[in-house]
């Protein structure tokens, strides 16, 4: 039954981007030169302006695309002193509010239904196969505190076998922020440690800009890149983030197109 769902999953996203772009007839006037600095390509903007999504994969925050605002410093801040370099990667979508007004409600729904995590399709370029993103998920614990939601996961992924991560949430109404952290290693075929507690995370912002829904997002891992399995590494966990991203933006889109990211690795990793 699993298998079906991701394949009729895989098979969606497939032909999701062209039938976004195909359905975008007026573009979103955002105000780019607010939020962003010289990083951002015109293909992009052209693509962000007409309501799809951008994923950039770069080898350092030094590369992110966003000025420094107090909007981008809800997902660049958490993230300054432990994501180096390494493999990391940016997401960008625009919505208009009108019409969206309750898109911070959607999202957190989303990103709190962590038991669907195993449902989420994610194709390896190694294997040439579509498989689930997580093979495993179990809630451990739930705790809240002033306002911010937090959650204490098992997770387990093929490549790295299982692991605990720690998720917090905080919905604000007129904003909302995601952080999700691995609170134990992660290890290469359960034999090498290729990522060290609190060294894998994410950040997932939705803040106004302008007339706008601004979704801002950045996960990185830095990663021990032993020369023999670097080149496994790097394409599994720019899939999973791309993965990810494609899943959250399915899920919040009300009309029921599944949006999926257009990859740009311009300032990627080459090594």
């Amino acid at each position: 039954m699993l298998t079906e769902r991701i394949k009729t999953a895989a098979v969606a996203a497939a032909l999701s981007l062209a039938a976004v772009h195909a359905a975008a007839s007026t573009a979103l006037g955002i105000d780019f030169d607010s939020m962003f600095n010289g990083r951002l390509k015109e293909s992009d903007r052209e693509i962000l302006d007409s309501g799809g999504v951008v994923l950039r994969s770069v080898s350092s925050m030094k590369k992110l695309c966003v000025k420094d605002t107090e909007d981008t410093r809800l997902v660049t801040e958490p993230l300054r002193n432990i994501l180096k370099s390494g493999y990391i990667a940016e997401i960008i979508n625009f919505r208009p509010y009108e019409g969206n007004e309750d898109l911070v409600e959607r999202i957190d729904e989303a990103m709190s239904d962590f038991l669907s995590y195993t449902e989420i399709p994610y194709w390896s370029e190694h294997e040439q196969a579509w498989f689930p993103l997580y093979n495993y998920a179990e809630v451990t614990e739930t705790r809240e505190q002033d306002g911010v939601k937090t959650i204490f996961e098992t997770l387990e992924m093929d490549m790295f076998g299982r692991f605990h991560s720690r998720i917090d949430i905080e919905n604000r109404g007129d904003t909302f922020v995601y952080r999700l952290r691995n609170t134990d290693k992660l290890k290469y075929k359960g034999i090498f440690t290729v990522i060290r507690p609190e060294k894998m995370q994410s950040v997932v912002a939705v803040f106004r800009l302008g007339k706008n829904w601004a979704i801002y997002a950045v996960g990185g891992a830095n990663v021990i890149r032993p020369p023999f399995i670097s080149e496994r590494v790097e394409p599994a966990f720019t899939g999973r983030v791309k993965a990810f991203a494609d899943f959250v933006f399915s899920r919040i889109d009300s009309s029921g197109e599944k949006v999926e990211s257009a990859m740009d690795k311009s300032d990627a990793s080459r090594d």
